[in-house]
């Protein structure tokens, strides 16, 4: 019998496992390997004339000699520093007075903090974009109501368009970091709550030494996942800036897309081999760091006094 379920598990695991090497593992490893390689596609059969060439460590090389892959490198790391602690930390101080007892229409406002998160990146892109349009934009409609006729152009001076893609990506991660941490306050024990309490605890004391301790191991996923899924950032980018992007708005992906229209697939595939190295050492970086809860010592809240 006992050999029989483990027929039955690995028949069931084997399926989930084929599909995963299909389209995961197979294509990564080829595009690994592509990266070290020249090619732009055609024949490869004998004698094709669209035969990789392989070339070693030359893409690599380029790259790191390419003004334009070091800006949208520097804009992707910007991006991720700025966006997943916002967000987190947004999402966090916003979900607290959501989960209070004592908040009327919690549950209003936090379909109204969510809603964001269920609109595709692009609507979301094309709404900014038009808002911040130069000559029909709802943001400089306003402006001139106040007497500011000349504001600078959102989407097209300096670092303005980077600094609104980075807005715009924080606005629209809040509303997914605020239900996760809704789901992890429930998880709370109201004894932590009473026994802080009793030893003095003040409001500001109860979230600092109760809530946010607690909540650690979610505040960890959040940072993790908003870090993979910003190092791929790509749509919101590509439809605020126009299909226009500078090396004050580049980043990685629009750089792959980029050599992908050109026809540098081997290039393409060293930049994407640069973002799963990133991913790997951002992921590394922050699940090395301790996922227990904190207990909380006798005596130690703001404004307690030991008993």
């Amino acid at each position: 019998m006992s050999f029989r379920r483990e027929r039955v598990a690995l028949a069931l695991v084997a399926f989930p496992m084929a599909v995963l090497a299909a389209f995961t593992l197979v294509p990564t490893a080829l595009g690994v390997a592509l990266a070290f390689f020249e090619w732009s596609g055609g024949d490869v059969g004998p004698g094709g004339a669209g035969r990789p060439a392989f070339v070693g460590w030359g893409h690599f090389a380029s790259l790191a000699a390419d003004d334009r892959f070091r800006a949208a490198l520097v804009n992707t790391l910007a991006y991720v520093v700025l966006v997943v602690p916002a967000s987190t930390v947004a999402g966090f101080v916003v979900a607290v007075p959501l989960h209070a007892p004592w908040f009327r229409g919690r549950l209003l406002a936090r379909m109204v903090f969510f809603l964001p998160t269920i609109v595709s990146l692009v609507a979301v892109g094309f709404v900014w974009r038009w808002i911040l349009d130069d000559h029909s934009g709802l943001l400089n409609w306003g402006l001139a109501q106040l007497g500011i006729h000349h504001p600078p152009s959102w989407l097209q001076s300096g670092r303005w368009p980077f600094a609104w893609i980075v807005l715009v990506s924080t606005w629209r991660q809040v509303g997914f970091c605020i239900v996760l941490y809704l789901a992890a306050f429930e998880t709370i024990s109201p004894r932590l709550y009473e026994a802080a309490e009793i030893d003095g605890a003040t409001r500001l004391g109860l979230i600092r030494h109760v809530t946010w301790p607690q909540v650690w191991p979610m505040t960890l996923f959040l940072l993790v996942t908003g870090a993979i899924s910003a190092l791929q950032v790509f749509d919101v980018v590509f439809v605020m800036t126009g299909q226009q992007e500078t090396p004050a708005t580049t980043v990685l992906n629009l750089e792959i897309f980029r050599q992908f229209q050109f026809g540098h697939l081997g290039r393409a595939s060293a930049i994407g081999v640069v973002i799963l190295l990133l991913t790997a050492i951002v992921t590394a970086g922050l699940l090395l760091r301790p996922v227990r809860r904190v207990r909380m010592p006798r005596g130690a809240f703001a404004g307690g006094t030991e008993r």
